[in-house]
């Protein structure tokens, strides 16, 4: 027996769907595209050396001048620029971000990030399996895309290291003389930077590519540690920390850039490391565990995927576990995205 027929004004609306997919981040994709063409098109830097009009930036760099108006009024609704009746104007922030010759010229970094999947790859790498679909992001030739983006916590390491003021309370380690830390992938090394702020004898080892070790050396010198600190560059998977050396080891914000097997290698080299009942921090995002909640976390996903040659996303158990197969004990979830372990 058929049931009623469905009349026009019973057809759901795309609407559900469009909002759905599309709802949160219309106008992001519409913006990241515009971003894009704004630094491959050298706005801010064209604007740095006089040029004011639409018609002046445009000439400038050989574009059309009413592609360029349109590009120019749209940077400014994005408050990426400023506008008044004698043209366009730098923010302050821009001469600072987005201007190639600045320290820390983030261009780059936003463009790699933008291109993430090769404007298309992803589907291919995923039915292949040949990823990532770009240079490995773990690999030494592509730390200088991530340089600026630590150079910003560099250049401030003041500002920066409040962020660090009750990190080390909450994971229960005291700031106690001779304290030994071993700082993994550690970027600017703010958070290890902050606890040696915290007593004049604590001993710190801040590992990462050479590159960047000059970003936390420098941050060292303008926080007045420099004196508390050694550097060990290179592959962290590869270099020897060496046995029984460090009460912590911290790996911030890169586990998740490795698969499991790499990560079981690098648990058992940090426990390896760790002085008796010494502490093992990681930081990093945790999805939950069914992978179908947590948002940000679960999207990183097809990203890694692309980014990595292994990296995926982890939950809590998943670390769990991989630390007892290394022969840490204790683990708890200390904070959302922050879990220690102990030498056992």
């Amino acid at each position: 027996m058929n049931g009623p027929e469905t009349g026009p004004h019973d057809t759901p609306s795309p609407d559900a769907l469009l909002d759905l997919l599309f709802g949160n981040v219309s106008i992001p994709f519409l913006k990241l595209p515009i971003l894009r063409a704004a630094l491959e098109l050298r706005v801010w830097a064209s604007m740095a050396a006089g040029h004011r009009t639409g018609a002046a930036i445009a000439a400038a760099t050989g574009a059309d001048e009413t592609g360029f108006r349109q590009l120019l009024d749209a940077l400014v609704v994005m408050k990426l620029l400023e506008k008044d009746e004698t043209g366009y104007r730098l923010p302050a922030f821009a001469e600072r971000y987005l201007l190639p010759d600045s320290s820390a010229y983030l261009g780059d970094f936003v463009l790699e990030w933008l291109a993430w999947e090769r404007h298309g790859h992803l589907a291919d790498a995923i039915r292949t399996g040949r990823r990532p679909v770009i240079p490995d992001v773990t690999r030494p030739e592509s730390v200088e895309h991530f340089l600026p983006f630590y150079a910003v916590r560099a250049l401030a390491p003041e500002e920066a290291v409040k962020r660090y003021a009750d990190y080390w309370l909450t994971l229960g380690v005291e700031p106690r003389p001779g304290l030994r830390v071993l700082d993994l992938a550690c970027g600017a090394g703010i958070a290890t930077l902050a606890l040696a702020l915290q007593h004049r004898d604590i001993c710190l080892t801040l590992q990462d590519w050479p590159a960047m070790l000059s970003l936390a050396e420098q941050a060292a010198r303008t926080l007045g540690v420099t004196g508390q600190i050694d550097l060990l560059a290179g592959d962290l998977l590869a270099i020897d920390y060496g046995r029984g050396r460090f009460d912590v080891v911290r790996l911030g914000f890169v586990t998740y850039f490795f698969s499991r097997d790499d990560l079981a290698r690098l648990f058992g080299k940090a426990r390896a490391a760790l002085a008796r009942d010494g502490m093992l921090v990681i930081e990093a995002p945790l999805c939950d565990e069914g992978r179908c909640e947590k948002e940000e976390e679960v999207l990183d996903g097809p990203w890694l995927f692309a980014v990595t040659a292994g990296g995926d996303v982890y939950s809590f158990r998943d670390y769990e576990e991989l630390l007892h197969q290394a022969g840490l004990g204790l683990v708890a979830l200390v904070d959302d995205g922050l879990i220690k372990a102990q030498r056992r």
